[in-house]
């Protein structure tokens, strides 16, 4: 079976094109962090801003995030990342 080959990303030109290219995007990902939360009992918040400034956001059903409101930051970071040396 042949793999595929590595997708060049780069902006896309036409306006009409990168709107059409956002929204699918877009959908994708709100449909990635709502599987996320359902299979692995996560809380996960996304927000998108287009390119035009709009806000786009999603919340899974414990997190609840208002419109021009920011999230704590601890929100992204539930639990501190500790390093401890390996003795």
């Amino acid at each position: 079976m042949a793999r595929r080959g590595r997708v060049e990303l780069r902006r896309i030109e036409d306006r009409t094109s990168r709107q059409v290219r956002f929204s699918k995007r877009r959908s994708g990902l709100f449909k990635k962090a709502f599987e996320l939360s359902l299979l692995c009992d996560a809380e996960v918040a996304l927000l998108v801003f287009s390119p035009a400034g709009k806000l786009y956001e999603y919340s899974s059903s414990r997190c609840t995030l208002a419109a021009g409101r920011s999230p704590p930051r601890t929100f992204f970071l539930p639990t501190p990342v500790t390093y401890s040396s390996a003795s």
